[in-house]
Formats: structure tokens, C-alpha cells, sequence
């Protein structure tokens, strides 16, 4: 006769402990105290990748309070500070430039016979030093006068493309130093100045455009003479200053009289006709009833 227990499977023999108690295998490894836990050897574990350093973001800013959807309609408080500058106040600066170079020009022009009377015959001093005074004065009030059309030139172009993207429930994609830059800073507004009125007149609908361009056109000519008179005139009194002669002084001064008086008139040409240019033009009226002469 067999005995069982010899008989037996490895997993289900019963093992006996060294202080002489029994313990079931199979009871042991079923047991909710143990946790089979899979390990890759050590040659598979991939390295660690390396920590990626946090980018700095960007904290997005509005001028208005977004309303978020389909359409971003501009808050109306965003370009309530636009509407403020008008064309009539552009058209009082430009006179006003206008009329502090007019005045500029006679007064070079007195200190320019002055110095051709030198020539031959002495001055008292008293003249030379209020002549030579006069026209400082007179040129610094000039320059103030021109900073002071320039900062309105430059908020009523914003006005206008506050109001041309408006219209199509868009904002003004440059930012306020990129007009400044191109509206305010001479020799770069020569080319600035146009494109920024150029992308108006394109959002215009209500606008003739081959019109609209050709006023922008004779606007743009009438600025780049006036520039180049400028320079010339800007050179050439700075090289007289260096010299020290009176027959170059004179003609510096020669150059800076047609220089003025050229800016002046061109102010005054554009003061009357600022309002036209983006102006929509009125269609005549046809009226309801006509009168027809029969015979």
C-alpha cells in the first residue's frame, strides 16, 4: 500500500518550518499579504529624460474687455480717445504752421539784407545781435509749432484707422509705435505717412478709390518737395554755422527763406484740402419731380 503523502506534488507537499509547524506553499503565494511585482532587468530601463526648463509666456494683455466668440467687437471706450482729434483741429495746426513759417521767412529775410547791407557798409551791432536773436526765436517757435502739428497728425491718423478697421469689426493690427514711427519722425514719414493712409483708403468702401489715390498721390509729391527743400536748406546752414563766412551764411539764409516759404504754402494748400480726402463723396440728389417745358 502506497502512502499519500509520498505521493505527493511538490506545490501541494506540506513544509515544515524549523520550529517544527507546518506551512502550506500554495496558501502562502494565494495570500493577499503578497504582490508579484514585474521588473525589467537592469540593462532595459531606459535613461531619465532631461527636465525641460519652463518657458516664459507671454501674459496676453487687452485694451478693452474681450468678449469672447464668433465676432470680437472693439469695446467703444477703446477708441473713444481717437474720436477727440478731428479734421478741423488738423486743419488749425496746419494754418498754424503755416502762418509761424510765413512769419519765419520774413524774418530771415530781414537778417539776409542785413547781411548783404554788411557787406559794404557797417551795421550798428544792435542790429546785428536783435536780427540774429529774432531769427533763433523765431525758428524755435517754429520747430514747437511743428511738434506741435506733428502729435496731431499723428493721433488723427490713428483716428482714421481706429475707424476705417471699426467698420469692419476689426482692430488696428500696428501698434501705436509703428505709427508714431511712421507718422511722426521726419524723413521716414516721408514713405510711412503713405502707407499708413493708403491701408485707410483700402478699408474705405465708402471711398472712390482711384480718386481717394490720386488725392493721396498730389499729398505725397507736395511732402517730398517740401522735405527736400528742408534737407537742403538744413545742410547747408549747418555747413555756413562751420564756415564762418558771411557770403555762405547769406545764401544759407536764401535757402532757408524759399525752404519756409515752400512749407508755408504747402500747409496752406493742405489745410484746404484735408477735409476731401477721406471724405465720401455726396451724390447729387435727383429730385422726385421734373418740370418739362412742351412746346
Amino acid at each position: 500500500m502506497v502512502d499519500s503523502a509520498a505521493t505527493a506534488t511538490p506545490a501541494r507537499q506540506a513544509s515544515v518550518a524549523p520550529s517544527g509547524n507546518r506551512i502550506d506553499a500554495g496558501r502562502v503565494y494565494r495570500s493577499r499579504h503578497v504582490r508579484w511585482v514585474a521588473r525589467r532587468p537592469p540593462e532595459a530601463i531606459p535613461a531619465p529624460a532631461p527636465r525641460a526648463h519652463p518657458r516664459t509666456r507671454v501674459i496676453p494683455r487687452y485694451t478693452y474687455l474681450p468678449l469672447w466668440g464668433l465676432r470680437d467687437t472693439p469695446h467703444s471706450d477703446a477708441v473713444a480717445d481717437d474720436r477727440r482729434i478731428e479734421v478741423a483741429d488738423v486743419r488749425a495746426a496746419l494754418r498754424l504752421v503755416g502762418g509761424t513759417l510765413a512769419i519765419s521767412a520774413i524774418v530771415h529775410l530781414i537778417r539776409y539784407i542785413v547781411l548783404v547791407v554788411n557787406r559794404t557798409s557797417p551795421i550798428p551791432g544792435w542790429l546785428d545781435t536783435a536780427t540774429a536773436w529774432l531769427v533763433v526765436f523765431v525758428g524755435l517757435f517754429a520747430l514747437a509749432t511743428f511738434v506741435f502739428a506733428t502729435v496731431v497728425a499723428v493721433r488723427w491718423v490713428r483716428a482714421l484707422r481706429v475707424d476705417a478697421y471699426r467698420r469692419h469689426d476689426r482692430l488696428d493690427p500696428r501698434p501705436l509705435w509703428q505709427l508714431i514711427l511712421f507718422a511722426g519722425v521726419p524723413i521716414v514719414n516721408l514713405v510711412g505717412l503713405g502707407v499708413l493712409l493708403h491701408e485707410v483708403a483700402a478699408l474705405r468702401d465708402d471711398l472712390d478709390t482711384v480718386r481717394t489715390h490720386r488725392r493721396l498721390t498730389k499729398i505725397w509729391v507736395g511732402w517730398a518737395i517740401v522735405n527736400a527743400f528742408a534737407v537742403v536748406g538744413i545742410v547747408t546752414r549747418l555747413v555756413a554755422l562751420q564756415s564762418g563766412s558771411i557770403q555762405t551764411a547769406a545764401s544759407a539764409l536764401a535757402l532757408v527763406i524759399v525752404s519756409a516759404v515752400v512749407s508755408s504754402a504747402f500747409a496752406y494748400w493742405l489745410a484746404a484740402r484735408i477735409d476731401a480726402v477721406f471724405t465720401a463723396d455726396q451724390t447729387p440728389t435727383v429730385p422726385a419731380r421734373r418740370w418739362v417745358a412742351v412746346a
